[in-house]
C-alpha cells in the first residue's frame, strides 16, 4: 500500500466539509516561552509531594510444589493496617486484570499473600507501586 496523497495546502476541494474553514485565520496566542518563575517560599512550590504509601509489601519468586511453574508471591499484606481479606481479593482481582494473569489469595499462618501466575516480577512491582505500595524484594 502506498502513502495517501493529500492535495496541497492551498487547494481545498469545494465538496469538502472543511471548505468553509479555508478562509479562516487563527490569531497567534500568547507566547508560551517561559512561564513566570514561582517563588520558592510560595505554597505548592518545589516538587509535588509523592502520594502517601499504602504500606510495604515484599515480592518473592517461587517455583516449589507448582509443577515447575513460576509464580510471584506478594507477601506482607496482613501487616498493613486495616488491610483485610476482601481488600486483598480486590487487589488480586485488579492485578490479575491489569497483568492478564491468574492468581489467588492465600492465608498462611494468618498472613495474607497474593499468588500471581507467571514470571513477571518487574510488571507486578510496577503495578503495585502505581497503586501506592512500597515494593521490596
Amino acid at each position: 500500500m502506498g502513502k495517501a496523497r493529500h492535495p496541497p495546502a492551498q487547494e481545498v476541494r469545494p465538496d469538502s466539509p472543511f471548505a468553509v474553514l479555508a478562509g479562516v485565520t487563527v490569531a497567534p496566542g500568547p507566547a508560551a516561552t517561559d512561564p513566570a518563575p514561582i517563588p520558592q517560599d510560595a505554597p505548592g512550590a518545589g516538587s509535588p509531594s509523592a502520594p502517601r504509601s499504602r504500606g510495604r509489601v515484599v515480592l518473592r519468586r517461587e517455583r516449589k510444589h507448582r509443577g515447575g511453574k513460576v509464580v510471584i508471591v506478594v507477601a506482607g499484606l496482613g501487616a498493613l493496617p486495616g488491610f483485610t481479606r476482601p481488600d486483598a481479593e480486590a487487589l488480586a482481582s485488579q492485578l490479575k486484570r491489569r497483568l492478564g494473569c491468574g492468581g489467588t489469595v492465600e492465608a498462611l499462618d494468618g498472613e495474607l499473600e497474593l499468588v500471581l501466575q507467571g514470571d513477571r516480577p518487574a510488571a507486578v512491582a510496577e503495578a503495585l507501586r502505581e497503586l501506592g505500595f512500597r515494593v521490596d524484594g
